[in-house]
């Protein structure tokens, strides 16, 4: 159950980061502010900070914990400051069956307006007839924010399907192994995705965004003395 949580908390994560004042210059980034929701509860901001090496995401629920994803080694590293530990999530090949009947369609729809100046479409994302996600996206907007969430997505999830092996048939939905497992970047394959609601009535708004911004170099820094544990030390008990 602990695996399940956590790899909720990331998967909900998986779309935002933490602006922060900028002191001495460091590395540049970009950085968007988000407006999310989790179960349709009341809506909190998130921002994502993006750079060459490293996406960090800070969900600002008052807890100051964090989500740093090292892009060249593929590795997700979830900081929870409450019990002093780190997560550490590794990328894993997908071994998991992929079921017989899992098919993926797509409605498209037109949306009024622009998002900085980029085309909106609108998706409706299904899986076996189940509607996954409505998305509207702005084509060509942040492509290399896109290919950072795509990678994140990609990794964790290796760790999903890892987790769904070990979980009881019928726990696991025909939208959870599609887009969590199967095809986990799904939603951004049609550009950026400024709106994200998904069946669970989880939901992502971009608001804005800044490119070329100097941070601190220890935003992309782990706390030395915590501990680390994987998601395998907990399945096995350990």
């Amino acid at each position: 159950m602990r695996v399940r949580q956590a790899l909720t908390r990331l998967t909900l994560a998986g779309f935002a980061l933490a602006l922060v004042s900028c002191g001495r210059s460091g590395p540049h980034a970009t950085i968007l502010t988000m407006r999310e929701r989790e179960l349709g509860g009341p809506p909190f901001p998130t921002r994502i900070i993006v750079n060459r090496h490293y996406l960090r995401i800070d969900p600002d629920t008052g807890t100051g914990n964090y989500i740093l994803f090292d892009r060249k080694r593929h590795v997700i590293y979830s900081v929870d400051h409450s019990d002093r530990t780190i997560l550490v999530i590794r990328s894993h090949i997908i071994t998991l069956p992929k079921p017989a009947k899992l098919q993926e369609t797509v409605q498209r729809g037109h949306v009024k307006g622009r998002f900085k100046g980029h085309k909106l479409r609108s998706y409706r994302l299904y899986t076996n007839g189940h509607q996954c996600y409505y998305i509207v996206a702005a084509k060509g907007l942040l492509p290399g924010v896109v290919s950072a969430l795509k990678a994140y997505s990609d990794t964790l999830a290796g760790e999903q399907a890892l987790t769904a092996a070990n979980t009881p048939a019928g726990l696991e939905t025909a939208c959870d192994l599609a887009d969590n497992v199967f095809d986990p970047d799904r939603e951004y394959a049609y550009g950026f995705p400024v709106r994200i609601l998904d069946y669970q009535e989880n939901e992502k708004v971009l608001i804005g965004y800044k490119k070329d911004v100097p941070v601190k170099r220890s935003l992309f820094t782990l706390p030395a003395h915590y501990v680390r544990y994987s998601p395998g030390e907990v399945r096995n008990g350990d």
